[in-house]
């Protein structure tokens, strides 16, 4: 199978796990896969006093990927309604791993780790400016 099926398989996984888990534990969740830019999951409690808009990124090994242009300044917000969820599926006779951060935080972990990564090598990408993950 080519990388590039196994990885939207990969993904797609996480999501119905992560939409799974949700109505599991008594929300109501829907998966979008790929049709609402940078929300993967919607869900609201049982009584739609709340709904959350998800991101989710899910590996199988290795790190997590995401894009630069995902990372900015924010500041905390209270009632926060947006949140990316990381799913790690390691293997096929283990439940997955779910680690949940709050959006405007990993918004600024992005935006914080590239600006350090960036100093370190005089401004710019250290082999090449082109990639963004």
């Amino acid at each position: 199978m080519a990388t590039g099926a196994r990885n939207q398989q990969t993904g797609r996984a996480g999501e119905y796990y992560v939409a799974a888990e949700l109505n599991r534990r008594g929300a109501y969740a829907v998966t979008f896969t790929g049709n609402m830019p940078k929300v993967d999951v919607m869900a609201s409690s049982t009584d739609r006093t709340r709904t959350v808009f998800i991101q989710v990124k899910t590996c199988r090994a290795g790190d997590w990927q995401t894009s630069t242009d995902e990372g900015r300044k924010c500041d905390p917000i209270d009632e926060e309604s947006r949140f990316w969820i990381f799913v790690r599926i390691d293997s096929e006779n283990e439940p997955p791993e779910y680690f949940i951060v709050p959006d405007w935080w990993m918004r600024n972990n992005i935006y914080e780790h590239h600006q350090l990564y960036l100093a370190k090598h005089g401004g710019k990408r250290a082999v090449n400016p082109k990639p963004r993950h």
